[in-house]
């Protein structure tokens, strides 16, 4: 299945597919995407699921699907919000119903060039927050004061500093020091998780000169 005949197929269903996360931002900085993320909005998973009996579906907060596109398995997510209700990565409530929009999935993401969406079918661009312009500037820049919800995002926006050499602006590295607290109390394996990323990259030293600008 191409991705055109996955995306005509949700059409069809009633639902819109959209490539999202690092797919999009690699094809504006016109370097190849090592992965192809989708997101759904529009369709129930009821109806998602009887028609890709295939997928395999992983996730338990809520349903993430490995679907087999341009014959390699792809990650198919729902539109979804999260609601802060507790410390940490686990304290969110989240809802996946069709009502969700496009922007409210991306509203929720950590940093601006991760906040983009192309409608497949079209080829339309879904830059609520400005991801496109930040590219093109070299900036990192937090999506809204929701960043700090998730604190590895911390990290993660260190990490994104040194993979594509861009500057983190000042008031999301203050953010990032508002994230110490929780930090320090999430699962080593998130933690490393980031750290290893961020050893791959060009430039590892920028990861820890980030962190060290947000006082972590």
């Amino acid at each position: 299945m191409t991705e055109f005949e996955f995306a005509k197929k949700i059409e069809e269903l009633g639902g819109t597919a959209y490539l999202v996360g690092g797919a999009v931002r690699d094809k504006i900085r016109q370097v190849p995407a090592h992965d192809r993320d989708y997101c759904i909005t529009g369709l129930e998973e009821k109806i998602f699921a009887e028609n890709f009996p295939q997928a395999l579906k992983f996730g338990k907060s809520f349903p993430v699907y490995s679907v087999s596109i341009d014959e390699k398995f792809c990650e198919v997510a729902f539109a979804r919000t999260e609601k802060k209700i507790g410390a940490g990565y686990k304290g969110f409530s989240v809802c996946f119903d069709k009502t969700v929009t496009i922007e409210e999935d991306l509203f929720r993401r950590d940093t601006t060039i991760n906040a983009m969406a192309v409608k497949i079918l079209t080829g339309k661009v879904t830059d609520p927050f400005g991801g496109r312009e930040d590219i093109l500037n070299k900036k990192i820049r937090a999506v809204s004061k929701h960043f700090v919800d998730d604190p590895v995002r911390a990290l993660r926006a260190a990490r994104q500093s040194a993979q594509f050499d861009f500057e983190i602006t000042p008031e999301t590295l203050l953010a990032m020091n508002q994230c110490a607290k929780e930090l320090s109390e999430e699962p080593r394996e998130r933690i490393f998780a980031e750290l290893e990323n961020a050893l791959k990259t060009a430039k590892p030293s920028k990861f820890f000169r980030s962190l060290e600008s947000a006082n972590l």
